[in-house]
């Protein structure tokens, strides 16, 4: 699969992932709740994640 893929499923709202051992460039929906778990898509993987938002900060690209 490719990002395209993943806006055409709805994956619109670009951000960057931050954790002390991990740095993730995703793309969500624009609803998703950061501060859950959710589904996001892993632009340096090309593959889709669920995503543990409590884990997280973070930045709006």
């Amino acid at each position: 699969m490719t990002d395209n893929v993943a806006v055409l499923d709805g994956f619109t709202k670009e951000v960057m992932a931050f954790s002390d051992m991990v740095e993730l460039h995703l793309l969500i929906k624009p609803d998703a709740d950061l501060d859950d778990r959710f589904k996001a898509w892993d632009c340096d993987e090309q593959e889709y994640l669920q995503v543990n938002g409590w884990l997280f900060t973070f930045e709006h690209i």
